[in-house]
């Protein structure tokens, strides 16, 4: 609800507009997005401005409906031992920032320090200018500005001083090791430090080469693949292997993750250690550095051209760095990646 509309009478304008709209966050952005026909741009971007400026905080609301769903989603990644094993393997790599927890643990004292108010402060936070950017796809810039202009006039130039900063600093590689008891299955994940953004300076086109060379996951149906890892982990089909890098503003996470039979995967661990070493050694020929290069720049392109990520990836751009995410640049800067690079 805000201070002018209902939710209801917000979901009934919608959906006579067509337009559908959404909320949801990610390791280090919050997104709120909504898809409507071109001509109803003015309605929905008044709608943006309305719901970061004017939304009504409530006890209510906050305890009957929040807090529900934020236990249910806790419950949900404690079931998923991949997920789990994943933010485990981020919170180990990097402490605080990045490294906190996608949703709330058992232990966190939701009911002591969250409340209507607090929110209320950090929307003014999270909502100032300086820390939000506008992003769309297929509207005309000059009418977009001027809806803008128009709507998004009652938020803070910058957060309020008297307010608590959210942090600024640097994210940090720490590294370490943990180990978790799970009763609802196996999952084991190796993580190296990556790259961050295009947009930011710690950006290194080699780790996004490294992940599609390293593999696991076949891109071929019934095939059990051909990187590195599913050649030296095929005699463990029970072992089930994924690389991926995740990529954020000014850090990156490169992570081998490993599910299913526990035996298996103690045997598969010892072969991608093994990968891992014979790359570094250099033991890696140059048609499968040019394969993985070539893999790498389709998926950097193909998710780039994914309307919710680029639509992210430029806001984050914006943001942190004060210019937006450029989707032919990262072709080429995979491009000129070289076997030293990636043998570092």
């Amino acid at each position: 609800n805000t201070w002018k509309r209902s939710a209801l009478r917000i979901t009934r304008e919608t959906e006579l507009l067509g337009g559908e709209y959404s909320s949801y966050h990610s390791r280090e952005n919050l997104i709120i997005g909504a898809k409507f026909l071109r001509d109803d741009l003015p309605y929905f971007t008044e709608l943006m401005g309305e719901v970061i400026s004017q939304t009504k905080y409530t006890a209510h609301e906050l305890h009957e409906e929040v807090e529900p769903n934020m236990n249910l989603s806790r419950k949900e990644m404690l079931g998923n031992p991949v997920e789990f094993a994943m933010n485990s393997a981020h919170g180990v790599a990097f402490h605080r920032g990045l490294g906190n927890s996608l949703h709330p643990s058992s232990s966190t004292p939701i009911t002591k320090y969250l409340n209507e108010t607090r929110l209320q402060q950090y929307s003014r936070i999270a909502y100032a200018k300086s820390n939000f950017a506008v992003v769309a796809n297929g509207a005309d810039h000059l009418e977009l500005s001027k809806w803008i202009n128009e709507f998004f006039t009652e938020l803070d130039q910058s957060p309020p001083q008297d307010f608590p900063s959210t942090g600024s600093e640097t994210t940090k590689y720490y590294g370490g090791e943990e180990r978790i008891a799970h009763d609802s299955g196996n999952a084991m994940v190796i993580a190296f430090p990556g790259s961050g953004s295009a947009t930011g300076s710690s950006y290194k086109p080699e780790s996004q080469v490294m992940a599609a060379l390293l593999g696991g996951q076949s891109n071929i149906k019934w095939t059990p693949g051909f990187s590195l890892l599913s050649k030296a982990t095929a005699p463990y089909p029970q072992a089930h292997i994924a690389t991926t890098h995740h990529t954020y503003s000014d850090a990156g996470l490169l992570t081998i993750l490993m599910y299913g039979n526990a035996d298996q995967i103690r045997q598969a661990s010892q072969e991608v250690i093994k990968a891992i070493q014979s790359v570094a050694a250099g033991n890696v020929s140059k048609e499968e550095i040019s394969k993985a290069i070539a893999s790498a720049k389709f998926k950097a392109l193909e998710s780039g051209q994914n309307m919710n990520t680029g639509i992210e990836m430029a806001g984050a751009g914006l943001v942190q760095y004060g210019k937006s995410f450029q989707i032919d640049a990262l072709g080429k800067s995979i491009d000129t990646v070289t076997e030293d690079q990636v043998k570092k």
